[in-house]
């Protein structure tokens, strides 16, 4: 493996403002939400919603966003189930957005001539855009589990949770953001000219998500659920015996090696229009 250290911080020079962004709104929202359980609780609002988590008709579409009385009374449970939108949704747009780009900007721009008259090899430039890429990946989960660990500690009231299932969780949004990242990378250079795949990304996450949901709140569609990373997804952190199953890690870590391993056959071959 072969960085160039200068392209490296270069990259992450340029996707500063952008992760930034990013991370800052995640987080924001996150221990807003949060706060909101503190009010939930006090207010005692769950007496009064006891009855709509128990109709027939709704009990089977919110359990599909993973709520249940029994989960939104506990801060973790609660933590998992509400802040999916922010940290699933939120965090698979950031990495697949900047996978997109990352590799395809000179070409989409038309300084790809530039880079690559540089004494840097295809190699050298696929490692460090990665490696900036990477850096980011790591920063915006490690800014999540700081933002998610501080909101459960102020607002999570008399609720007990365990912390290993919180760390666990976290990782599994890791995994996910990695995948998606991957899938980004990929498709970013089957597009010519480096275009931006702003709208063919934004239809992946939406498109998985959306099966992931429907296969949970339709035992017919169930099984098309595994199409979407999302589905590999644990988000049970009540259950006693909640923790990391080989299996999940396995796919992602599978999924996310094999497109990798293809981004850097196809750089390496590419015509790259300059």
């Amino acid at each position: 493996m072969a960085i160039n250290t200068n392209l490296y911080f270069k990259e992450l020079k340029r996707y500063r403002n952008f992760f930034l962004a990013w991370s800052i709104s995640i987080s924001v929202l996150i221990v807003m939400e949060l706060a909101f359980y503190n009010i939930f609780m006090k207010e005692d609002m769950v007496k009064q919603m006891t009855t709509f988590f128990e109709n027939p008709f709704m009990k089977n579409l919110i359990a599909a966003f993973g709520m249940s009385l029994d989960v939104i009374t506990n801060a973790l449970g609660y933590y998992a189930a509400r802040n999916a939108i922010y940290i699933v949704l939120l965090g698979t747009f950031f990495s697949i957005l900047l996978a997109g780009k990352i590799l395809a900007r000179e070409e989409h721009e038309k300084t790809a001539e530039f880079l690559l008259t540089k004494p840097v090899t295809r190699l050298e430039i696929v490692w460090s855009k990665l490696a900036a890429f990477f850096t980011y990946l790591l920063l915006l989960s490690v800014m999540i589990l700081l933002a998610g660990s501080i909101g459960l500690e102020i607002f999570k009231g008399e609720s007990v949770y365990r912390l290993s299932a919180f760390f666990v969780h976290s990782f599994y949004f890791f995994l996910l953001i990695l995948t998606f990242g991957a899938i980004g990378l990929f498709l970013s250079l089957l597009i010519k000219r480096g275009r931006p795949i702003t709208n063919i990304s934004i239809g992946i996450v939406f498109g998985g998500y959306l099966i992931d949901v429907l296969s949970k709140a339709t035992q017919s569609a169930s099984k098309f659920g595994y199409i979407s990373p999302f589905k590999f997804v644990d988000s049970g952190v009540l259950r006693p015996d909640y923790g990391l199953e080989w299996w999940r890690v396995l796919y992602f870590l599978g999924i996310s090696l094999v497109l990798i391993t293809l981004t850097f056959v196809i750089y390496k071959k590419k015509d790259i229009l300059i």
